[in-house]
């Protein structure tokens, strides 16, 4: 069983601002997830979502089980996005 992928607009225009290297290394790390996403994604103290470490940068996920979808919510610097 594979989860599946959305990416919310908002999330695509974090990546449009990123360089492209490190666009590639945030989509392979989150595509690797697929599988077991509960393994390296950690949960966000205090929400209900996750987030996926890829260098100083961070991904902000929400993981549905019963659908088996992961939705990347923000990507950006590990400074700035869990501004709100």
């Amino acid at each position: 069983m594979s989860y599946s992928f959305f990416w919310t607009d908002r999330s695509r225009k974090d990546l449009e601002k990123l360089p492209p290297s490190i666009t590639k290394r945030i989509v392979d790390k989150i595509e690797s997830l697929s599988e077991d996403p509960h393994r390296t994604a950690e949960r966000c103290e205090g929400y209900p979502w996750y987030h996926q470490r890829v260098g100083a940068y961070r991904a902000i996920l929400e993981i549905d089980d019963t659908q088996l979808l992961i939705s990347v919510l923000k990507v950006g610097p590990r400074k700035k996005v869990y501004d709100r």
